[in-house]
Parts: structure tokens; sequence; C-alpha cells
């Protein structure tokens, strides 16, 4: 499975939006590595815009999937 690494906020985000067991490892740096399918990283691949993290990818992603719910 690919790994990424993400920063507090995003894992924040992404444990109210998607409970599970997973934490992850906090890293030196003060991100967090996760693991994720494959689907997901071709996904988030294809998401990214130039220049941005998969961190702000995946909060983009976040407040547009809650945005259409209309929880935000």
């Amino acid at each position: 499975m690919p790994e990424i690494e993400i920063t507090d906020e995003c894992r924040a985000l992404i444990a109210a939006e998607f409970p599970s067991d997973d934490t992850g490892q906090r890293m030196a740096s003060g991100k967090w590595q996760i693991q994720i399918d494959e689907v997901t990283w071709q996904m988030l691949h294809k998401a990214r815009r130039p220049g941005e993290s998969v961190s702000d990818c995946i909060i983009r992603v976040i407040i547009i999937i809650q945005h259409k719910r209309g929880l935000l």
C-alpha cells in the first residue's frame, strides 16, 4: 500500500470524515505517515493541482464534499 505524509490538520479532517482505527505514525517532522489504497493514491494524483501538497489536496476535496452535502 502506498504511504503518504500529511499534516495534523489534514489528519484531523480525515478522522472526522472517515472514522478509522488506523491513526498512522507521527514522523519527526511533525507530519503523519498513513497508508492508503492504490485507488485512493491514483485519485489523489488526478485531483492534485500543480504545486499542491497531498495534505492540501485532501483538505480541498473533503471541504468540497462537505459543501455539496450541505455541511458547510
